[in-house]
């Protein structure tokens, strides 16, 4: 045993105080003889032996008193060996960095890692001892950076039991590179890092040390042990795709399995899950490091559109990863009518060549959009009840009659796109189609004689476009198939705003010129494209942006499912929620069932609405209510980031930078146990002790 005040034992002389005035109070008593005081005390030796025995306790609870006030300030104290790491104490700057990645949700003997790492970190918290100037730093993906060093370490414990496994990668280097900047603020000398981790690889950026050489210490402690491996099998993607072989609700299912940590898995179960409800089971045998991809096959069930399909692995020892969601949709198939404005008897010359190949691409069904070809001579015999979109692709301008059974048609909730051509006279267009028109035309404007002309570089190229839009969601912010296609001719259009339409830009040229434009009319939709839809005015068709462009717009105007462009949400991501005009509340739940209302503010005069939620894995269910009906929107799914999956570890060495101690303590660290606490405790009670005695007497 040890102090950390030796000097203060000079106290436990006065231990003898006690004793001393006992033995002279004793002494100095006179002793007479009296034949009654004789009488009295033989008859009653019992009350005097009890008065004997009361001044011996009251002088032993009073000399242990004595004792116990010098001890106690002398602060003594043991050691012993703990697993874990030497605990330097005093003045000093010191960052707790706690990873909750859910990577630390890796489970042996029903305990995770998780809680192995929160406990330790109690125990160095209370270690550093009150002269420590402390902060607490998560090391998931997003989490919050600390806020300040602290002596509050009631706080900082309730910090460390409130942690909470999340659903995130680790960023451990970033973890790291906070804790060193929170620390440089700092005017005591002594700064550490104390680092609670598994290891995993993934979370540190590849030779890239957290600090130079003037960092702070950094210690690794110890979870596992060094050669300890973390097997792991996840599930890192899966997908599903239409199975014609089962008909029209058949889908097939493919998931990729990984193993990680160094363990090869043989007949590992594997289930799909439809709606909940086990449809398919196999099994996988993959060897160590290596992927298996694993494929099923099952029918939606009928009279279902959408469907929640999970694949998922039999338990292993990182639970959160053995199952992936998909959202599967039906589309219905679109039914399309182009209007040929411009026939020609060679095929590739004809205006609706390249638009009927790209929204029928061959032999080809996964466009899901049944396309029928007509003439403007033609189209009264059309029942347009039978079509879902209409294109009127460099069509002159119409008779009144079919433009009012068009605008009737729209009205109704028909989706119309209009294209134009040396046939379209924006003066005539503007008297006879205003009804079908997005936009005013105003005039043609000729740009470049041709895409190999001398003014070839004058050519317009498209600019802007809304990438949160529908018809725009499958493409990147470059967007380079659509970017790269020039315009040498292309149709001004007029004022945007009167007429009491809504209408929206989606794109523009480079110079700022409308080039597709939205407008809604009735339940229906229209779109007016500025140039034409074949290579007479651009070539467009031929660039790799043409068919997604055009089969998103005619699902678009169909109201039919549009593929999104990103199924593969991750948790953590923010995921956009589309608005309508009437939408006054919006209302998510998760997976868990925690629900999440936007209202009010949030969603006055926006087309969209960010939703930060995504903290678990799973299928989340939004709704809109409209003007007190609540009405079911499309839900959405989010998914682990298969990087946290990775449970191969880093070697602690790798991590050495500046004064880095880069590696777990080698042997048991000794850990001390302060006792002074327990001597004040006993303090109390002897005094306790004496003052019921001295009461009592």
């Amino acid at each position: 045993m040890d102090f950390l005040a030796p000097l203060m034992l000079v106290g436990a002389l006065g231990a003898a105080v006690p004793i001393i005035i006992h033995l002279i109070g004793r002494r100095r008593a006179p002793v007479r003889k009296f034949a009654a005081m004789d009488f009295l005390l033989g008859t009653n030796r019992r009350v005097a032996r009890r008065l004997k025995l009361r001044e011996l306790l009251l002088l032993i609870l009073r000399v242990l008193a004595c004792l116990a006030i010098p001890l106690a300030i002398a602060k003594p104290f043991v050691s012993c060996a703990t697993r874990g790491v030497a605990v330097a104490r005093g003045p000093q700057a010191a960052v707790l960095v706690l990873d909750d990645s859910f990577t630390m949700g890796w489970t042996k003997d029903g305990e995770t890692l998780f809680d192995q790492a929160r406990e330790r970190a109690k125990l160095v918290l209370a270690e550093l001892g009150t002269e420590a100037d402390v902060a607490i730093e998560l090391a998931s993906e997003g989490a919050e950076p600390a806020a300040e060093l602290t002596r509050d370490h009631i706080r900082l414990r309730d910090t460390i039991d409130g942690a909470r496994l999340s659903a995130r990668p680790a960023e451990t280097t970033l973890a790291l590179r906070r804790a060193a900047a929170l620390l440089s603020a700092s005017p005591l000398g002594a700064r550490r890092v104390y680092l609670f981790s598994a290891m995993a690889a993934s979370g540190f950026l590849p030779s890239e040390p957290p600090w130079g050489a003037d960092g702070p210490e950094l210690i690794v402690v110890p979870l596992l042990a060094d050669d300890a491996q973390l097997p792991n099998l996840a599930i890192v993607e899966a997908r599903a795709e239409k199975d014609p072989d089962l008909g029209p609700r058949g889908v097939r299912v493919s998931a990729k399995i990984a193993s990680f940590g160094g363990a090869a898995v043989k007949d590992h179960g594997v289930t799909l899950r439809i709606a909940g409800k086990a449809v398919a089971r196999g099994l996988v045998t993959i060897a160590a490091g290596e992927t298996f991809e694993k494929r099923f096959s099952a029918s939606l069930p009928p009279d279902a559109r959408t469907a929640e399909v999970t694949v998922e692995i039999d338990p292993d020892g990182l639970p959160l990863d053995d199952r992936r969601h998909l959202r599967v949709e039906l589309r219905r198939e679109v039914r399309v009518l182009l209007v040929d404005g411009d026939p020609r008897t060679v095929r590739y010359e004809d205006e609706l060549f390249y638009l009927e190949t790209a929204l029928r691409p061959g032999d080809r069904a996964d466009s899901a959009l049944e396309v029928t070809t007509t003439t403007v001579d033609e189209l009264p015999r059309r029942r347009l009840a039978d079509y879902d979109v209409v294109f009127l692709c460099n069509v002159k301008p119409l008779e009144p009659e079919r433009v009012a059974e068009l605008a009737r048609w729209v009205d109704t909730g028909g989706g119309l796109a209009v294209t134009v051509g040396s046939n379209v006279d924006a003066d005539a267009y503007n008297a006879r189609m205003a009804p079908l028109l997005a936009q005013e035309l105003r005039s043609m404007r000729q740009l470049a004689e041709g895409p190999k002309g001398p003014d070839a570089g004058r050519a317009e190229k498209i600019g802007r476009f809304d990438i949160n839009h529908p018809v725009f969601m499958v493409f990147s912010a470059q967007a380079a198939g659509l970017r790269d296609a020039s315009f040498w001719k292309v149709m001004l259009l007029g004022p945007s705003e009167g007429g009491g339409i809504e209408r929206t830009t989606l794109a523009r040229f480079g110079s700022g010129a409308p080039a597709l434009v939205e407008a809604r009319r009735g339940e229906g939709r229209l779109l007016l494209f500025a140039s034409t839809i074949d290579r007479d005015w651009n070539d467009l068709p031929i660039h790799p942006g043409f068919l997604p462009l055009v089969q998103q717009s005619a699902r678009y105007l169909a109201r039919a499912p549009v593929e999104e462009r990103n199924t593969e949400l991750v948790v953590g991501r923010l995921r956009s929620l589309p608005l309508l005009p009437e939408d006054q509340r919006i209302e998510v739940v998760g997976p868990d069932g925690k629900r999440t209302v936007l209202e009010g503010a949030k969603l006055k005069g926006r087309k969209d609405v960010p939703f930060s939620g995504v903290d678990q894995p799973g299928f989340y269910q939004v709704s809109s209510d409209r003007g007190g009906t609540v009405v079911p929107g499309p839900g959405f799914v989010a998914n682990l980031d298969p990087r946290g999956s990775d449970t191969r570890r880093l070697e602690p060495g790798a991590l050495s930078s500046g004064k880095s101690a880069g590696a777990e303590a080698p042997g048991p660290a000794q850990r001390r146990v302060e006792l002074w606490h327990a001597l004040a405790a006993a303090l109390l009670l002897f005094l306790l002790g004496e003052a019921v005695l001295t009461w009592r007497g």
